[in-house]
């Protein structure tokens, strides 16, 4: 065989391996989960008195939902005199004014509640962190970001959990105020019940290091001291210090049974974006932490979860390459006759197994969690697009990792719409569509026509894997497209964004065009209850 073709194989199975790899890691995390216990781990013992708790609120550019985070923060049922509340501030537009005036009408009312606003946003999330602890007053540290509505009994359910001195940090389960949007948030809310329900809980209750997940949780603020404190040498802050935090000897609590409410972004340039953030800063947390974690003192067993965790993102860029070669082994395949038959039907098998046991991933989380889990099944062929859709853009996230490109750290928009008003969705996405990133959408759609040019020359050979790989080309053509749209969007909402975002200081005192809307919100978009939409998905069990 020609050297070049030895080569080309040797490239191809070797990628091969690593994305096998990496999806049976997460097929093992099933059979893992039901050897767990399960319940919630209960506290060990009460507080005599409640501690005092801060509530940290974080947020950038959040005009449309700040008051309700501020709102339900608020209405947190533990003693005012044991709550303070820092709004972290860090943005540049209208979102000052709205949240300095939202503080003054909670200070007013009787609450410990401070405006803290940084017009230089150095460290970004974990800047704003990082300067407010020494102003906390409390000993514990809750911490939301804006589209979270915790319900009123979160503290109550966390705190006491405290009281084992080895407990850094206690995460609760993100359940979605909006998972029933559309086509994209339904399969995103399977996506997520996935991590949280599987993942999380696997490695909170077999004793393995997991990470906070940034919010809808609450840390021991000697336990962050301990760690090191919040660093911004990552885009992954929260997964940073989770993981130095364990390695000090500190562990996590993590709640399957207690839901903290939250918004899933409705716009495909958005997902694409959060996605982007978290497998860059995985993987930024891999070549940070995994040296440290195998020089630890741990056990085998949690290095290797440790380092499959970290780096499970480093598939995206291998499956990518993998799709690139892919034609060209077929055409090596069809020389080889015989053997490149059984070659091809050994690939098959191979590819057939991380599908099922895939799809068996996201059946058991959606079954442990949701009463209706039978009608969300339906939406289980999401994920192949998605997966394929991302490829590039998360490949690109990993790549920008290895290279140590920094980035900004790109928040996710929330609009703040929990209903199905998707005029209102349209009106209140120009004001985050940003469109910067024309090249990568070029990539994604000149690798869909790629597949399609795969398919074609499958088709008379290899009919049924025509038809998938043209099915899995739609995936990258709507990222792509999103992106070109999201572009055309922001070109013609310039003028209107500019008037939109008018001094902070302003913003404050004049009414907003959108202030009947927002007031009618609940009613008009049909917003659930925090407490109904947590009980859509807390519980064991399908009940």
């Amino acid at each position: 065989m020609p050297f070049a073709q030895s080569l080309l194989l040797t490239i191809y199975y070797a990628l091969l391996t690593l994305v096998a790899a990496v999806m049976f890691y997460r097929a093992l995390l099933i059979p893992r989960y039901f050897l767990q216990r399960r319940a919630d781990e209960e506290p060990g013992a009460r507080f005599a008195a409640p501690p005092l708790v801060t509530v940290q609120l974080p947020v950038y550019n959040e005009r449309f939902v700040v008051e309700r985070l501020i709102d339900s923060v608020c209405a947190l049922d533990w003693p005012r005199d044991r709550l303070e509340i820092q709004v972290l501030d860090d943005s540049t537009d209208a979102t000052v004014g709205i949240a300095r005036a939202k503080v003054a009408q909670k200070a007013a009312e009787g609450f410990d509640i401070v405006h803290v606003h940084r017009s230089d946003r150095s460290g970004y999330k974990a800047g704003a962190l990082r300067a407010a602890m020494d102003r906390a007053k409390g000993a514990f540290l809750a911490i939301f970001d804006a589209d979270f509505v915790p319900t009123p009994d979160f503290l109550r359910r966390t705190v006491d959990h405290f009281t084992d001195p080895q407990v850094a940090f206690v995460q609760a389960r993100w359940t979605f105020l909006n998972d029933r949007y559309g086509l994209l948030t339904q399969g995103m809310g399977m996506l997520m019940d996935g991590h949280f329900v599987l993942e999380q809980v696997t490695r909170s209750r077999g004793g393995y290091l997991f990470n906070f997940n940034g919010t809808g949780g609450i840390w021991r603020r000697q336990a962050i001291r301990d760690a090191g404190g919040w660093q911004d040498d990552t885009i992954c802050e929260d997964t940073d210090l989770s993981y130095r935090a364990g390695l000090a000897g500190y562990r996590g609590v993590f709640l399957r049974d207690l839901g903290c409410p939250s918004e899933l972004p409705v716009q495909i340039t958005a997902l694409k974006s959060q996605q982007h953030r978290w497998a860059k800063g995985l993987t930024e947390c891999f070549l940070k932490l995994v040296p440290r974690l195998w020089r630890s003192d741990l056990p085998l067993r949690k290095k290797l979860e440790g380092t499959f965790h970290l780096g499970a993102n480093i598939a995206f860029p291998a499956s990518l390459f993998l799709t690139v070669v892919t034609l060209p082994v077929m055409l090596v395949r069809i020389q080889r006759g015989f053997a490149g038959e059984v070659a091809a039907l050994f690939d098959s098998v191979v590819f057939a197994l991380v599908i099922v046991t895939q799809v068996l991933f996201f059946v058991v989380a959606t079954r442990e969690v949701h009463r209706d889990w039978v009608a969300r099944l339906r939406y289980l062929p999401f994920f192949p697009l998605v997966g394929t859709g991302l490829a590039v853009n998360n490949a690109r996230g990993v790549m920008e990792a290895f290279s140590g490109l920094r980035t900004e750290f790109v928040r996710t928009p929330k609009l703040g719409v929990l209903g199905e008003d998707r005029a209102l969705v349209r009106t209140r996405e120009r004001a985050y569509t940003g469109g910067r990133d024309l090249w990568q959408a070029v990539v994604e759609l000149l690798v869909g026509a790629y597949y399609v040019a795969m398919a074609v020359y499958q088709a008379p050979r290899m009919p049924v894997a025509a038809v998938i790989t043209g099915v899995l080309s739609l995936g990258l053509f709507t990222m792509g497209g999103a992106t070109v749209r999201a572009l055309w969007i922001r070109r013609q909402a310039r003028g209107e964004a500019g008037a939109e975002d008018a001094a902070p200081a302003a913003a404050a005192v004049l009414p907003r065009a959108d202030a009947p809307a927002r007031a009618a919100a609940p009613a008009a978009e049909g917003a659930p209850d925090p407490a109904t939409a947590l009980g859509r998905g807390a519980g064991p069990g399908p009940v």
